[in-house]
């Protein structure tokens, strides 16, 4: 992809993260990590650090520092640079094959886009699929990773079978997903926060849930949960029409941010999977 076409794309995702699907981009990143944990080479490797089980919330923190500066800047910025160098360095001789540093990277692009189609204030557009690709597979080739497959729906498929060879119950993903598990109702409203904490397990399908030796919940708790997703993403949504009849244009873009037209300045990315 040449240089224009990138740029283009950068534009697309980063408004994806900074403007109305902000939140459901974030939470989705959260459950593609999660998604990780299933694959057992690199759960042994997250859990051999000890990082992410003694210290989960730090390390949440910086991940999603990397991922957001990136986002926010790109990889020309001498910030997005500086974040490449870093992820290069945190992953030199790591002991991970290229097609699980690979899988990696169809998670966090992939999986969030999956959580937004389903639950999140509006479905993806094909541009904005195309677009979250783009800026993945210009990752990966600068960390020096083999050729991910060529289009998100390419990507989306070599996952799929990915995981359904790969997927495996281990001691370590079960205490990596002990360990996290807060972080991942801390992402919803306070007042689904029971609901999600009693019902964590209805985030996820039954492939993922089978890797950690978990069962799925009880059908009336996956109705809840699933029930209090969609009213969220519709009352999202019918606010967001409100604010659009009221005053003629989109009020969700990042330049427009509430903590922008008060400091001039972007929210710092201090938060991610």
């Amino acid at each position: 992809m040449d240089s224009d076409h990138y740029a283009q794309a950068h534009a697309v995702y980063r408004a994806m993260a900074r403007g109305e699907l902000g939140s459901d981009l974030r939470l989705g990143l959260n459950l593609g990590f999660y998604r990780t944990f299933a694959v057992p080479g690199i759960a042994r490797i997250l859990a051999g650090t000890g990082k992410m089980t003694a210290r989960p919330q730090a390390r949440a923190k910086a991940t999603g520092a990397l991922i957001y500066t990136l986002i926010d800047h790109g990889p020309h910025h001498p910030a997005g640079a500086r974040a490449v160098t870093t992820l290069n360095h945190l992953h030199a001789g790591l002991p991970a094959g290229d097609d699980e540093f690979v899988y990696v990277l169809a998670a966090f692009c992939v999986a969030p886009l999956h959580w937004i189609d389903a639950y999140g204030r509006r479905p993806t557009t094909p541009q904005e699929k195309t677009s979250a690709h783009a800026f993945y597979a210009d990752l990966g080739q600068r960390m020096n990773l083999p050729a991910i497959p060529g289009s998100f729906g390419e990507l989306e498929a070599w996952m799929d079978a990915y995981e359904r060879r790969h997927f495996g119950v281990t001691a370590e993903g079960r205490a990596l997903m002990t360990a996290t598990r807060n972080l991942l109702t801390d992402r919803f409203p306070r007042v689904l926060a029971p609901l999600v904490h009693a019902g964590t397990n209805a985030l996820f399908d039954t492939r993922f849930l089978e890797a950690m030796g978990a069962s799925p919940p009880a059908w009336p708790v996956r109705v809840l949960v699933r029930a209090a997703l969609r009213v969220r993403a519709w009352n999202a949504a019918r606010g967001r029409g409100r604010r659009l009849g009221a005053r003629g244009h989109e009020q969700g873009r990042p330049s427009s941010s509430p903590h922008r037209r008060a400091t001039g300045r972007e929210r710092p990315a201090t938060e991610g999977p």
